[in-house]
């Protein structure tokens, strides 16, 4: 609880202090002042208007390189082609590609199975059950995992795995399968737990396979507390440390890249997750690497994808322009720190790591198309970068048949006296609803705070979206006839009409239940959209507005889209519907409640 406090507190200062707001959330007005400028706090609605950027055409060939095309324009000088925006082609997405903790849809609450952190019996490395079949393991399941020493030829060690405790073991398998380069981008605090288990077991296979490998790992952090990056470091390599032979490089950064307290009009650092493996094989969504919050009780919901192919190197190059950032402001910025560990080497190190990622990624093989896309925020660059919003809103504007949103929140509001919401999309998403359209939209419940202190939702109530959408929706109408306000309606209201049977609105629910036993909320970490059941989003970047360093993946594959909706999208909304505040069909609609 003291960690949520101390989190709140400083969200307090740093948003009501005055500076540049996300580009996302600026008003109308300040859109046109800032008409034809091309910088970080640029809105959309003036890029799109100054830069005549235009939807991608659904109904024509390839919009993801329609939209590349239209991104291109945000971004006069190419800086940023290959870095916050890049389409591959020849990627590849296995039968497991789809990343979902907990995967238990349509489970009872009191119906998954955790093991607590330094359990009775355990295998003290991971702190999970040694067992010898699943009869073992109280509803878990029994698995093989990496042995305690790297190269011992002993027999295969086995534990049980709760709800989802295979996420270590598939990130460990991963990092250990490099042959050349790791990349690990993630949010403050550090991988913990079991997290750090798993990572540290690969470096000491990486080790002792003697391949020359070049781990790198950027944690975003914000103050004022932040990351000790030399302390993560030695937990990192303290099973590598003393393996002869050892070819492994590492390096631990702690960065931000500015607060309206130092050094810009904003405030800003990596929030984005990633992780990635010689840049073929990648690891990208919303997942940090928090064992308490994930893999105990009452676990926070969320979503990434793992793709092989060039896309991966979309990913690397994205850690290379954040790495670049931090080497040219090692020496000028507290709020960046660096620790570097080489085999044979005695003392911790101050090394900045060289660029992972080639301009141009390997062709693939595959045949799934994937744009990597992100955003730099404030204090990186001068210019705008921050194509991943951009991006959502023009694949927003080609919607014909339904968006559908999976989020932890669409307002902003923690140390706020306002709300920030992402007005253009917002706008969006009203424009389809006007053409016939659905929006879809399942957000985190009132109050959900993970295990480690950390909130999941922005203290923002459905009613207040609510109240957004409506005032919005009265403001076209109001527009359009000014005299609509002052005539004695005979019929329906036209915006509930609208916004009851168009706008499906929903709390996250994943079975029967509205809460965890005791009462706490269920928290939804997802970022995703969707487009027409067709062009799908999976990443860091919320659709909320902040400032931050995001990443994610844009693909176009009616396989993979028909596979997110059966596995995921389908029992979301199955689940979360039974508390849906509005749509057709719900007989209390929320929009009905909400007095202008």
């Amino acid at each position: 609880m003291f960690a949520r406090i101390l989190f709140l507190l400083v969200l307090a200062i740093v948003g009501s202090c005055s500076g540049d707001l996300p580009s996302s959330a600026v008003s109308d007005s300040q859109a046109e002042r800032d008409f034809g400028i091309l910088r970080p706090s640029t809105s959309i609605v003036a890029l799109v208007k100054d830069r005549d950027l235009r939807p991608p055409d659904l109904s024509a060939p390839d919009p993801l390189q329609q939209l590349q095309r239209e991104l291109a324009k945000s971004d006069p000088n190419g800086a940023f082609a290959g870095i916050t925006y890049d389409l591959t082609r020849g990627n590849n997405l296995a039968v497991d590609w789809l990343v979902q903790t907990p995967n238990r849809w349509g489970r009872r609450a009191d119906d998954l199975t955790w093991f607590e952190i330094g359990c009775k019996d355990c295998e003290a490395d991971i702190s999970l059950p040694a067992c010898s079949t699943d009869a073992d393991c109280r509803g878990g399941t029994c698995t093989a995992i990496w042995q305690r020493t790297p190269g011992l030829q002993t027999a295969a060690r086995k534990v049980c795995l709760g709800h989802s405790d295979a996420l270590p073991l598939r990130i460990h398998d991963l990092v250990a399968s490099a042959r050349q380069s790791v990349d690990i981008v993630e949010l403050q605090p550090a991988p913990n737990g079991r997290f750090t288990a798993a990572l540290r077991a690969a470096v000491a296979e990486l080790a002792f396979s003697r391949r020359k490998v070049e781990v790198r790992v950027l944690i975003g952090q914000f103050p004022p507390k932040g990351v000790d990056a030399t302390a993560f470091l030695n937990e990192l390599v303290e099973s590598a440390r003393n393996i002869p032979g050892s070819r492994v490089t590492l390096s631990v950064s702690a960065m931000r890249a500015c607060t309206v307290l130092e050094s810009c009009n904003s405030f800003s650092w990596n929030h984005g997750k990633l992780i990635v493996v010689d840049g073929r094989e990648a690891i990208v969504g919303g997942h940090n690497l928090w064992t308490e919050d994930y893999l105990t009780d009452n676990p926070v919901h969320d979503l990434s994808m793992q793709v092989r192919g060039p896309a991966a190197t979309s990913a690397s190059r994205f850690a290379d322009r954040l790495w670049s950032y931090v080497c040219s402001n090692l020496d000028y910025k507290d709020s960046i720190s660096l620790a570097s560990f080489s085999a044979g080497q005695s003392e911790i190190g101050q090394r900045c790591p060289t660029a992972l990622a080639t301009r141009r990624a390997a062709a693939g093989t595959g045949g799934v198309e994937i744009m990597g896309i992100g955003r730099l925020g404030a204090g990186i660059t001068d210019d705008f970068a921050n194509q991943s919003e951009l991006a959502r809103d023009l694949m927003f504007a080609a919607a014909r048949k339904t968006i559908r949103v999976s989020q932890q929140d669409l307002g902003f509001r923690l140390g706020r006296s306002d709300t920030l919401f992402p007005e253009n999309a917002l706008d969006e998403m009203i424009d389809l609803m006007e053409r016939g359209g659905d929006v879809y939209v399942v957000l985190s419940n009132p109050g959900s705070i993970g295990n480690g202190g950390s909130p999941y939702h922005n203290d923002v109530p459905l009613r207040a979206v609510a109240k957004r959408l409506k005032d919005k929706v009265q403001k076209r109408i109001d527009m359009a006839d000014p005299r609509s306000r002052y005539t004695i309606r005979t019929g329906p209201d036209p915006v509930n009409a609208l916004l009851c049977s168009r706008f499906h609105l929903a709390p996250f629910r994943f079975g029967p239940d509205d809460s965890w036993p005791g009462g706490k909320t269920i928290s939804n970490h997802a970022k995703l959209w969707m487009v027409d059941d067709r062009i799908f989003y999976i990443g860091s970047d919320n659709m909320y507005p902040v400032n931050l360093q995001e990443f994610g993946y844009i693909v176009d594959d009616r396989k993979a889209a028909d596979s997110l909706i059966d596995s995921y999208w389908n029992p979301l909304w199955q689940w979360s519907s039974r508390a849906a505040v509005s749509g057709e069909g719900v007989p209390e609609c929320i929009f009905r409640e909400i007095i202008k």
